[in-house]
């Protein structure tokens, strides 16, 4: 009963924390009341993702010696409190990137390492299925924050206010929920030997996953930050729009889902291929076609549910060559990946927007960088004709 209830308190903590998807909508309001630029609304946004990397190598660390509960504890007191700092920031720059950049990422990165490194470990022979259903939470918490948004700024709440209930209500749920967190007794007499980042940094696979890693996500992230301005360009209503960020998170939350059970049966290393190649075609149609209200739904779910496999694919690769004792240790180091492009993504493609007032640069970049991971990874499925299920 402990593994079930782990997995769900762990999928519920991912929904809370992923609201940080539905970023596009919070960067309207910004730019639109607050007078921010592109520019400036995708800092807030690239220091929030590219601190939650950081602190979960920190948390991989302690992991050994804490409780896991314990980290969920800290991910929803700091949630709280960023959001609420964030909401007394009367659109303050810097309040707000201490608020939201420093505060909710570190709370983001001690949720996120918890929720994924945790049920894992009760179901090792379902790495991909497990690691997907818990990430896929990550992806979804967009929808409901999409909606919940939609609902206080059409009733004249401003994004001030939405601050201050995602930091009540999204961090008090996170303590809740962390109670029912419980760990995989250690077996007695059996000690697995845990990597040390000197052991494997310079390693050829695991710069591979850094690299394929961060070429995903980069291009996802840039799409992801600017989603309802990308659509805007195209004169698209204000309710599809926020319907585009609900859209997309269902979509990421399959994705993490399908990709994971598709890689328990084919391997990761071609899931990853397909899924970004999959990735980089649904961005780069974004800027080859004159967008409606229907084709620019589809492209927004086709780019959703590829950006979802980074998350689950990745993961179990690294479990797959490194040990799923050291995933833990192992992959905060490779999510590193993302982080940088947390902040290269998003901060590339404001500086394109504002520079060509124009977004189709900037997409044709992700959709490269998509590609680019994508090949990264082909030499190995030609090489590697089978590849074990692990």
């Amino acid at each position: 009963m402990h593994r079930i209830l782990t997995v769900i308190a762990c999928l519920f903590i991912m929904l809370c924390i992923g609201s940080v998807y539905a970023w596009s909508i919070i960067a309207s309001e910004l730019i639109e009341h607050y007078h921010f630029h592109v520019f400036q609304s995708q800092i807030l946004f690239g220091v929030l993702i590219a601190i939650f990397p950081l602190t979960m190598i920190f948390a991989g660390k302690l992991g050994k010696r804490i409780m896991h509960r314990y980290f969920g504890y800290i991910s929803g007191i700091l949630f709280l409190c960023g959001y609420t700092i964030a909401s007394f920031s009367h659109g303050n720059f810097f309040i707000l990137l201490l608020g939201i950049g420093l505060f909710a990422g570190t709370a983001t990165g001690f949720g996120y390492w918890v929720a994924l490194t945790t049920p894992v470990q009760w179901f090792p022979n379902r790495k991909g299925l497990v690691t997907g259903i818990t990430a896929a939470g990550f992806g979804l918490g967009a929808v409901f924050l999409s909606q919940i948004a939609e609902i206080l700024l059409v009733n004249g709440y401003t994004v001030l206010q939405l601050f201050k209930f995602i930091g009540i209500v999204y961090g008090l749920v996170i303590i809740a929920l962390s109670t029912f967190i419980r760990q995989v007794p250690p077996v007695p007499g059996r000690a697995e030997p845990h990597a040390k980042a000197s052991d494997f940094i310079r390693t050829k696979p695991f710069v591979k996953l850094f690299a394929g890693i961060f070429l995903g996500t980069f291009a996802g992230l840039l799409i992801i930050g600017s989603l309802r301005l990308i659509g805007g360009q195209y004169c698209i209503s204000a309710h599809i729009l926020i319907l585009g960020v609900a859209f997309f998170a269902v979509a990421n939350f399959l994705g993490r889902i399908l990709w994971g059970l598709f890689s328990d049966h084919f391997g990761a290393g071609k899931s990853i291929v397909l899924a970004l190649l999959f990735q980089s075609v649904a961005i780069a149609s974004l800027a080859l076609f004159p967008l409606n209200n229907a084709l620019y739904l589809f492209l927004v779910v086709c780019t959703g549910f590829g950006f979802g496999g980074n998350f689950v694919l990745f993961a179990k690769k690294t479990a797959q060559l490194f040990g799923i004792h050291n995933l833990g240790t192992v992959y905060p180091h490779v999510f590193m990946g993302y982080a940088i492009a947390g902040i290269a993504g998003p901060l590339s493609g404001g500086a394109l927007y504002d520079h060509f007032t124009s977004f189709t640069s900037a997409i044709l970049l992700a959709s490269l960088m998509s590609l680019a991971g994508g090949l990264l990874f082909l030499n190995e499925i030609r090489s590697v004709p089978h590849e074990h299920r692990a």
